[in-house]
């Protein structure tokens, strides 16, 4: 599945951090868009707390197998994916955004505000000349798709005209590689480290990782899901995609201590038959509510598809209507997993198949 655009699967800072709540999905199953929709945007209120530094300049970091070098912090950022941007946002980054490109969903509620001061130069993936149009001095990118010709343009490109790039390191073999390793919290937390530094806020960073830490254990605080299986399906009815072993998906659920219907698949997201999900038939499933309006995309279009469809609705959890659905962004790395983590645990008890 291809990050293209999905159509083909895919105060003190301190105290305004510990603030932010869970990102609704607009579902009868999940909280509302009102009601969580304030996730990960404390750090609006952080934006002047404190004065971004250039002590620490030049950053060196390697990423996704190549040093990057960034001599002082950006200040004509462009951020392409969105998981990227509403992490510089939360970052209370905005001012320094020269312009953001390639959305999915709704940009999360909290973070509307500062988004709206940060031109879209395209909601879909820009052309290079259309970056270059804005002078960035720095890109940042989620997905390896990004940095294709395809997409955007290769990493080289930019930094040929000296402009330093980073990518997700959970995307630094892209997303139809055989994964090696299964993505942690703490791959997450060290890219939120990273970027911190790049911009000269490394304390802002920290802080919002510890506010993230903090509710991940809440959220998993007395849950028992042991040997409940959880199926993630990201798009399309025919031959669906569904989470295999090593993106967002497992992080939430190992940290909700369930088990992934399809662990033993090392793609992020391969398609699976429906007659395989019948023979494992998982006890819950996770479903993606996308925005795009493809076939299948909306959570309402994937239960309609389940109820009628005669081999889905054959499904334990079909049956029993076991539903959790989450943002399609949710799905993808990014601070948006620590939301998923507090909707998956709310829906595993609020469905009575995970004890408190």
């Amino acid at each position: 599945m291809s990050k293209r655009a999905r159509t083909v699967p895919l105060l003190s800072l301190a105290a305004a951090l510990a603030a932010i709540p869970l990102a609704g999905c607009g579902s009868s199953d999940a909280p509302s868009a009102t009601a969580a929709g304030t996730t990960t945007a404390g750090a609006k209120a952080a934006a002047t707390a404190a004065a971004p530094s250039d002590a620490g300049f030049p950053v060196r970091l390697e990423n996704c197998g190549r040093e990057v070098v960034v001599e002082a912090p950006p200040e004509r950022a462009i951020s392409i994916n969105q998981p990227a941007t509403e992490l510089l946002l939360t970052l209370g980054l905005a001012d320094r955004l020269a312009g953001s490109a390639s959305w999915n969903d709704p940009v999360l509620p909290s973070l509307a505000e500062e988004n709206a001061k940060v031109p879209v130069i395209s909601r879909d993936f820009p052309s290079f000349e259309r970056v270059l149009k804005d002078d960035p001095d720095f890109v940042y990118a989620t997905f390896d798709w990004s940095f294709t010709d395809e997409g955007v343009a290769p990493r080289d490109r930019f930094e040929r005209l000296g402009v330093p790039t980073y990518q997700s390191a959970s995307e630094c073999g892209g997303q139809e590689a055989t994964q090696e390793d299964e993505l942690t919290l703490d791959d997450l937390y060290a890219e939120i480290g990273d970027l911190a530094r790049i911009f000269g806020v490394a304390e802002r960073g920290e802080r919002l990782v510890e506010s993230l830490r903090a509710r991940q254990a809440r959220a998993a605080d007395g849950l028992d899901a042991e040997g409940v299986s959880l199926m993630w399906w990201y798009s399309a009815t025919k031959a669906p995609y569904i989470a295999g072993c090593c993106g967002a998906p497992g992080i939430v659920t190992r940290a909700l201590g369930a088990d992934n219907a399809f662990a033993d698949n090392r793609q992020l997201w391969p398609e699976i038959s429906w007659e395989a999900i019948l023979d494992r038939d998982p006890d819950v499933l996770v479903l993606a509510d996308l925005t795009r309006g493809d076939e299948g995309d909306s959570a309402e279009a994937k239960i309609r598809f389940l109820e009628r469809d005669p081999v889905a609705k054959r499904l334990t959890a079909v049956r029993e209507r076991r539903y959790v659905v989450l943002a399609g962004s949710d799905m993808d790395p990014s601070l948006r997993n620590v939301d998923a983590i507090e909707t998956v645990a709310a829906g595993l008890r609020r469905l009575g198949v995970a004890g408190r």
